[in-house]
């Protein structure tokens, strides 16, 4: 089974008079013989084109679309009416939404995920205090799910719950397990430093305490994230770490054709 991964597809950013992206990754999918597509979220910054998009995926391939949902996705702008849990929650009724639940694959395999959230670890802790990072801001940037997300509580409780449906949806899964987060589960994928700015903004990316849950269970051969806008992959303790991203076309090196740069940003794992 050829499993296709790649997260951050922005369709709505990479937006250029038309969705881009959607028919890219269908091509994509179908040209690579790509058996099952997993995306770890920031599919777009509106909940309902996420789904929308999930959708044209699994119609304009032939095959599912597992995902879970970004930071972007998760977003109100566009309906300022609703609140973040709603939002989340709207997602996850999606039967493709691994926040809804473990899903089976083949031979004795299976998927299990959510987006998880941060709780600061990832900064710089000899330079900020856990309220500096509570601000979410610095040096005159502000985090932006300051402005468009609000969970009703601290960061770090909303880390916590996130960390125990993960821990319940490993649980549950059957056989190996391919876990799917936004958030970075392992420090290799933050910004790298020096860089005054990414000692403070790493606190957002992710959190050790995900990479712990996850090396505590042995089932979990693959670990899937996005958030950060890498492409890179580490092994650790029997995990295979990857972070696949397709990012923003202001990032793409040598191409603003999506049709050029997803099957060069598509990683494929077999089972």
């Amino acid at each position: 089974m050829n499993i296709g991964l790649l997260s951050d597809i922005h369709v709505d950013i990479n937006y250029d008079g038309s969705d881009r992206v959607t028919p890219a990754i269908c091509d994509t999918i179908k040209n690579l013989d790509i058996d099952l597509f997993i995306t770890a979220g920031d599919i777009s910054s509106d909940h309902r084109l996420t789904l929308e998009t999930v959708d044209r995926i699994e119609k304009g391939s032939g095959r599912d679309c597992l995902f879970v949902s970004g930071n972007h996705d998760l977003w109100n702008e566009k309906h300022p009416g609703t609140t973040t849990s709603e939002n989340y929650f709207a997602m996850a009724a999606h039967p493709h939404n691994l926040a809804s639940g473990p899903v089976k694959l083949k031979d004795g395999w299976s998927a299990a995920g959510d987006t998880c959230w941060y709780d600061y670890s990832f900064g710089s802790s000899s330079i900020f205090s856990f309220e500096d990072f509570q601000r979410r801001s610095h040096d005159e940037r502000v985090w932006q799910d300051s402005i468009m997300t609000d969970w009703g509580r601290a960061d770090k409780e909303t880390h916590d719950w996130f960390l125990g449906r993960l821990e319940e949806s490993i649980t549950d899964a059957e056989g190996d397990i391919i876990a799917v987060t936004h958030m970075l589960p392992v420090e290799d994928f933050t910004v790298p430093v020096p860089d005054p700015t990414w000692d403070y903004f790493n606190a957002f990316l992710g959190s050790r305490s995900l990479g712990e849950l996850l090396l505590r269970h042995s089932r979990v051969k693959y670990s899937v994230c996005g958030h950060v806008h890498y492409r890179k992959q580490v092994i650790r303790d029997g995990i295979n770490f990857i972070c696949q991203c397709l990012g923003y076309n202001t990032e793409w090196v040598d191409t603003d054709d999506p049709f050029v740069e997803v099957p060069k940003c598509m990683k494929i794992i077999t089972i």
